[in-house]
């Protein structure tokens, strides 16, 4: 039997205005993946006994929180959230037939403000670390296409801004060049979660994708790149609690899309871009803006 809706409306102030972690918990309709990071490159990794140092910054300013008919659900929400997370990827010289063994971590500093009618919260915090054991990376012979993939293991770090479960996301990264000025690139995978044990709550399996088209636009500066990206999330399962199904399953879904300025700097480079988000239910809508670089380090 499904929680009543009278019931779920109380449950989602609850959690939206007492949570330690709006910007980033499943529970809050968001994602564990840090869904729109990968715009730029996406399918390529260090080359072999090579590191990369990445940094990602994002300002996220969101004052609506979605129901399931993409109407206002929370009276008076706002959400601030400032995030800068720093990965760092290596490849090993070591390979797998024709595949490439590449293995990461990201470490998330996470600072967020919620307000609505009812309530204030204020926390800044080291997120969840993202673990990347291996994935396997491959090219073709013509180095115009490229794709890598493994499984992305979030481990809640217990700090105000931790989700306080594991998530386990396998995606596909994947670069394909047409021409020599124009790149395509998307990301894709799913998100699996444990249950929180605070709370009781199972959050449902969501499908992500983050995707880009980048163009070389000036032979002048042929390092400068211009870009349309985005991102797509929808929710294929039920939330739960205590193994009953919330409400109508309290099923998340979002789109964004944006601009974005690239420089390639030195093996590495940095980027510029913008995501705004619509047509959402039962998550936070608003606008991301992202700065984010990369450079080779170590070999």
């Amino acid at each position: 039997m499904n929680i009543s809706k009278p019931a779920v409306l109380i449950l989602t102030l609850s959690v939206l205005l007492t949570t330690r972690s709006p910007a980033i918990a499943t529970e809050n309709g968001t994602t564990a993946y840090p869904i729109g990071v990968y715009t730029i490159a996406n399918g390529i990794i260090p080359a072999p006994g090579e590191t990369w140092v990445q940094n990602y910054s994002v300002y996220y300013d969101s004052s609506e929180y979605s129901d399931g008919s993409g109407n206002s659900l929370v009276p008076g929400f706002n959400s601030r959230a400032v995030v800068n997370a720093t990965r760092v990827f290596h490849t090993w010289d070591e390979t797998f037939g024709p595949f490439t063994l590449s293995s990461g971590v990201v470490l998330p500093l996470i600072g967020v403000d919620v307000r609505s009618d009812l309530s204030h919260s204020n926390d800044f915090a080291l997120g969840d670390i993202t673990l990347e054991p291996l994935y396997l990376g491959w090219s073709n012979p013509q180095k115009n296409f490229f794709i890598y993939g493994g499984v992305n293991v979030f481990v809640p770090t217990k700090t105000n801004v931790s989700n306080n479960f594991y998530s386990f996301a396998p995606d596909v990264n994947i670069t394909w060049f047409p021409t020599s000025k124009l790149e395509l690139s998307a990301s894709f995978g799913a998100e699996f979660h444990t249950k929180n044990p605070e709370t009781d709550y199972q959050s449902g399996t969501v499908l992500f994708l983050d995707w880009a088209a980048n163009y070389r636009a000036f032979d002048a500066l042929p390092n400068l790149g211009i870009g349309i990206q985005g991102y797509a999330v929808k929710q294929v399962t039920d939330d739960k609690i205590a193994g009953v199904v919330v409400g109508d399953g309290f099923r998340q879904q979002g789109f964004a899309i944006g601009p974005q300025i690239s420089y390639a700097i030195g093996g590495g480079g940095i980027a510029l871009k913008w995501q705004h988000e619509f047509d959402t239910e039962y998550r936070a809508k608003g606008d991301r803006v992202w700065l984010q670089f990369s450079m080779p380090v170590g070999k």
